[in-house]
């Protein structure tokens, strides 16, 4: 017997919703893809200050940006994430890897990324190899929290309580030691060498949209241990 619908829109809207900024993070946009968020409706008060802050800030550039709105963003996202014409003394850059936000030398393929495969591997997400990217860019981690909400969309069109649970711990456990612990860095480091408002915008969403969904899915756990004690 499935669970509550109300839940299974949920978990279906959050894997839409990581999926979405993790096509955002990943590479350069392509036309299509801009206008298309250009047209989004983005909600302007959400009860999270930094999906409030993300938000507008994603709407300014709309409201002020060139003409060629794929060449800005091209040239934006290279200068922010990969770095492209950016000389700095210090070693701080807003590459968008965990090891390099977490790891004392700040450089890729560190413990961080050696937990998420591990994760990755227990719950059958796998990235494309032919990517050549290391497991924990923000992307695929963002990816990985849609896929788990893919699976507790079936858990709970299964009615499946205690598998629900146990996914909805493991989706918290990961938000809070695998997104959180430097997703405000690497948006600090960002705001640092953007000229623009949208990817600093994007990454507060991503930041907002994590929070928020760890407090809801937590309580969502609770609730479910209560139905099952009744």
């Amino acid at each position: 017997m499935a669970l509550d619908q109300e839940i299974i829109d949920y978990v279906k809207d959050s894997a839409e919703t990581y999926r979405f900024l993790s096509h955002m993070v990943f590479k350069e946009l392509d036309a299509a893809t801009i206008e298309a968020v250009a047209a989004i409706e983005f909600p302007t008060e959400t009860g999270n200050e930094h999906l409030d802050e993300g938000y507008r800030l994603v709407r300014r550039y709309f409201n002020f940006s060139a003409s060629d709105r794929r060449t800005q963003l091209a040239c934006e996202y290279a200068r922010i994430f990969l770095a492209a014409g950016v000389y700095v003394k210090s070693d701080k850059t807003a590459i968008p890897y965990e090891s390099v936000f977490t790891s004392p030398e700040r450089i890729m393929m560190q413990a961080s990324r050696d937990d998420v495969v591990r994760r990755f591997a227990r719950d059958g997400f796998k990235v494309n190899p032919a990517l050549h990217e290391p497991e924990d860019h923000l992307a695929f981690e963002l990816e990985y929290l849609a896929h788990l909400n893919d699976r507790a969309a079936v858990l709970a069109e299964a009615g499946d309580t205690v598998g629900l649970r146990a996914n909805f711990a493991r989706q918290v456990d990961f938000i809070e030691t695998h997104i959180l612990n430097w997703l405000p860095a690497l948006t600090a480091a960002a705001r640092g060498f953007a000229k623009l408002a949208f990817y600093p915008g994007m990454l507060l969403v991503a930041q907002g949209t994590a929070e928020t969904c760890r407090d809801t899915l937590t309580a969502l756990a609770d609730e479910l241990t209560g139905e099952q004690a009744a």
